[in-house]
Formats: C-alpha cells, sequence, structure tokens
C-alpha cells in the first residue's frame, strides 16, 4: 500500500513537472511571451533587469547626488539593476519638498543611465497615509485616537455569521474552526 501510494505522488509530480515545461514554453501572459527553461537558466548568472533583486534604497539621512551616485553604482556593481528609494526615519532631507523631488528626479535619471530601474516606497514612516507626517498635519482629525480596526469580543456570536469565511472559539488557550458547526445550526 505504501508502495502504491509513492507511485501516485511520483507520478503526479511527473505530470505536474510536465505541465510547467510545457507551460513555459507556450504562456503568453499580456501578449509577452514567457522565455522558456533554457532560456530562463542561461540568464541565471546575469538576470534580465526585471529579475534582479531590488533592494530599498535608505533614505534616511542628507540625501546628496553624490550619495545617490554612490550607492546606485555600488547596487549595479552587486548585481542589482532596480532599487526601490524608501525613505525612513532620520531623514534630514524634508520628505516631499521640492529638493526631495529634485533628488529623486535625479536619482531616476542616474537610474536611467546605469540601466537601472528606479521604484518608490509608497510611505516614509508608519502608519501607512502618514506621508511623513504631512497628512496629520494637514488634516488633524484625519488621526483621532481611537479610529481604526478594534477587536470585539463575543461571547455569542452575532446573527450574520454566515457572512464570515472563517469563526474562530478560543478553547483553553487555543482556537478551534467553528465555521462549519455554526453554518449546520443556521441550515
Amino acid at each position: 500500500m505504501k508502495s502504491l501510494k509513492l507511485n501516485i505522488v511520483a507520478l503526479i509530480i511527473v505530470i505536474l513537472s510536465g505541465l510547467l515545461i510545457y507551460s513555459c514554453k507556450k504562456a503568453v501572459i499580456n501578449e509577452v511571451k514567457v522565455p522558456d527553461f533554457i532560456t530562463l537558466s542561461s540568464q541565471f548568472s546575469e538576470p534580465p533587469r526585471e529579475y534582479t533583486t531590488a533592494p530599498f534604497f535608505v533614505w534616511n539621512a542628507e540625501i546628496t547626488r553624490e550619495e545617490i551616485d554612490n550607492y546606485l553604482i555600488s547596487f549595479k556593481n552587486a548585481g542589482s539593476s532596480q532599487v526601490f528609494i524608501h525613505p525612513r526615519p532620520g531623514l534630514i532631507t524634508e520628505y516631499l519638498s521640492e529638493n526631495w523631488f529634485e533628488l529623486f528626479q535625479y536619482t531616476v535619471e542616474k537610474g536611467k543611465e546605469l540601466g537601472m530601474d528606479v521604484w518608490i516606497y509608497d510611505e516614509n514612516s508608519y502608519p501607512s497615509g502618514f506621508a511623513g507626517g504631512h497628512v496629520p498635519d494637514e488634516m488633524p482629525e484625519s488621526y483621532n485616537q481611537g479610529q481604526g480596526l478594534k477587536m470585539t469580543k463575543f461571547v455569542t456570536l452575532p446573527d450574520t455569521c454566515d457572512k464570515y469565511y472563517l469563526c474562530l472559539k478560543e478553547e483553553n488557550g487555543a482556537y478551534k474552526d467553528i465555521t462549519t458547526t455554526l453554518s449546520n445550526e443556521k441550515g
């Protein structure tokens, strides 16, 4: 019986591998042909730009053109052909200032010169939507205390429990899936 199970698993693996290889040869996504395995494996040591790592280029100090040049060249020499500019706490160059946008534009141009893609991380600091403090400065009402998600505990679940994909109940420090139990009680 164990041997039969192993044979079935091996057969499934062979079939899935065959389908994967076949799909690599035939796949078309948004009118862009996906390279086959031989092409991909030949590019492994020097992948196209879109397949290199994309590290965070952390901006957490005074940003200068010289620093941008040094970091981009360093990323490129390490094999990365794309970076995410990621503003972080400690940033001295004012976030979203005219100078910040000029330096960002310079980074994009330097990236093009080096054959690199430059991406922007969508936020400076946390929580998301904070915009480095600009949002609460301009709209203090957007950060009222008490806003956000709240956990609510029920002794008895409300009548809408059939709308939830998963319902858990704590029992002795562990959580038990009671979704089907609730569905059966209603049905």
